[in-house]
């Protein structure tokens, strides 16, 4: 059975190192007592309670869970999309109200302006927040530029594959310099081989960049491969379950994947999000036996 233990193996000095710095450092984003309920059929449905979490200054941040944990509406909340019931978000310590500059979002579709250019895409925030037309083709231009997609930058989304069309809309959400970029499950869509690409293109931007990122995904190979923590979350309602401490070294390699942290990591979150549970079946819930026989059979007494 995985256990905290069997993480701690594998933290090396080093490693233990950074995640104290990390934790040092100034908080990107602290959310206090968050709570949140839909309304069904008049009945209110209690979604998050008592969510309490910080995200430090470039730190890169995994959520996971399982199926109705509420991940998304915690991203969305986070980003201003939907209004809290209850507790505090807060950036750089002052309380949000609504969406912000601040905060970037990636969703898992690509959102892209289909009727635009990849260079008009990622040149609209920048206009909107009040950049000239020039600058922001500039700024663009530097952007598409570090993706690797300077030869589609005259494109049209349905001209690019999904993994370019993920680039543009990352891209296009970094270009407004958000303190925080949340992404949604932004690969979910993507064949493993592209996923892993974007993956790999996303630590790089990360590596590179003064943002901390808040990755909302269900894949645990990829929360773990991405993060330096992992934030897991129970359901019904979603509340904190565990923050669990990523202990592999930076850069990740190719082979991370296959080594024996790794494996001892998603054991672990595996026990957390897929509990084992003895199910306790009632006699009265067995299905019946019945013995299937050729409808001109004479059927025993015993039926």
């Amino acid at each position: 059975m995985a256990t905290p233990s069997s993480l701690k193996k594998w933290t090396t000095p080093e490693i233990q190192d950074r995640n104290e710095r990390i934790l040092k450092r100034p908080k990107a984003l602290n959310i206090q007592g968050l709570d949140k309920s839909f309304y069904h059929k008049g009945r209110a449905v209690k979604v998050l309670e008592d969510i309490d979490f910080t995200a430090y200054k470039r730190e890169f941040v995994c959520v996971v869970g399982p199926s109705g944990c509420g991940k998304s509406t915690l991203a969305r909340l986070i980003a201003g999309l939907e209004t809290i019931d209850g507790g505090a978000i807060l950036m750089d310590g002052a309380e949000t109200k609504g969406p912000g500059p601040d905060r970037g979002m990636v969703f898992q579709s690509y959102s892209l302006f289909p009727w635009m250019t990849v260079k008009k895409n990622v040149m609209f925030g920048l206009v909107e927040g009040g950049m000239s037309k020039n600058q922001a083709e500039i700024e663009a231009l530097q952007w598409i530029d570090l993706v690797g997609l300077d030869k589609f930058a005259e494109s049209y989304p349905h001209q690019l594959s999904g993994g370019m069309k993920q680039r543009v809309a990352i891209i296009r959400a970094l270009a407004n310099q958000p303190k925080v970029l949340l992404m949604d499950e932004p690969f979910a869509a993507l064949d493993p081989k592209n996923r892993l690409k974007m993956q790999q293109y996303l630590l790089e931007i990360w590596q590179n960049i003064d943002i901390t990122i808040f990755f909302i995904t269900h894949d645990l190979e990829e929360a773990i491969y991405l993060s330096d923590r992992i934030l897991v979350l129970e359901a019904n309602p979603g509340r904190v379950k565990e923050v669990v401490s990523v202990p592999l070294p930076r850069p990740r390699a190719d082979d991370t994947l296959l080594s024996e942290p790794f494996l001892a990591t998603k054991a672990y979150l595996e026990s957390l999000v897929h509990p084992v549970e003895e199910k306790q079946i009632d006699m009265e819930d067995k299905l019946s036996m019945v013995r299937m026989v050729p409808v001109d059979s004479e059927v025993p007494d015993i039926f």
